[in-house]
């Protein structure tokens, strides 16, 4: 029984990641660094102060603060051109999701005036009934944080709460928060190494729709 779903949004709701990367990479190498996009990967799905951490491993002089000032600066100037589009099957499961009175939050380690913005943007703000953010004292996936403060927004038990998640960060956080896991891949492809994560792994969210009827 399925009484709440947690989204993920960077990769999951919006298209986000594949652009994400490579604005990372060029920000990056106008401090004269060359971040590679495997590395830009890792981070997928981390708060700010966890992909600081891993960035300053390989690259200990890399300004970060200023890296992620205008990341979002670049992200929110193509979020306002309409240039971020939703990924496959995100009105259609919010459809479904309304025919079942089913809440549903958006739970996403990007600042919470960038979720805003994306789902203004694409005209699903309003069907979520919690925005959770990263920072503030949560830890960053791949900790449970965010979900289980998401749950507790929507006044939901975390085992039946579905969380959908494109990134190995996001479905290790929702395995330790005691949820069921649907990894829909996008930037990151499934391994067997996550088996154990995820309940689920699906091509687009047109797919999780008959998990509803469970």
């Amino acid at each position: 029984m399925i009484s709440a779903v947690i989204f993920d949004m960077d990769g999951l709701i919006m298209d986000s990641e594949r652009i994400g990367i490579s604005v990372i990479h060029e920000e990056g190498k106008k401090q004269g660094f060359n971040i590679p996009h495997a590395l830009i990967k890792k981070t997928l799905g981390a708060t700010p102060a966890s992909s600081s951490e891993i960035y300053h491993r390989h690259f200990p002089h890399l300004e970060t603060q200023v890296l992620f000032h205008n990341f979002h600066d670049s992200m929110r100037e193509l979020a306002a051109e309409g240039k971020i589009p939703l990924k496959k099957g995100v009105k259609e499961l919010l459809a479904a999701l309304d025919e079942k009175n089913i809440p549903r939050a958006v739970a996403s380690s990007s600042p919470l005036p960038i979720i805003e913005l994306y789902l203004s943007k694409a005209g699903i703000l309003s069907s979520f009934q919690h925005l959770q953010s990263g920072g503030n004292g949560i830890l960053s996936k791949p900790a449970p944080d965010i979900f289980l403060v998401s749950a507790r927004a929507l006044g939901a038990d975390p085992a039946a709460c579905l969380v959908l998640e494109d990134s190995a960060n996001g479905v290790k956080a929702g395995r330790a928060a005691g949820m069921q896991v649907c990894m829909v891949p996008d930037q990151i492809p499934f391994h067997p190494d996550l088996a154990p994560y995820c309940d689920h792994v699906l091509d687009d969210l047109t797919a999780v729709i008959p998990l509803l009827q469970a």
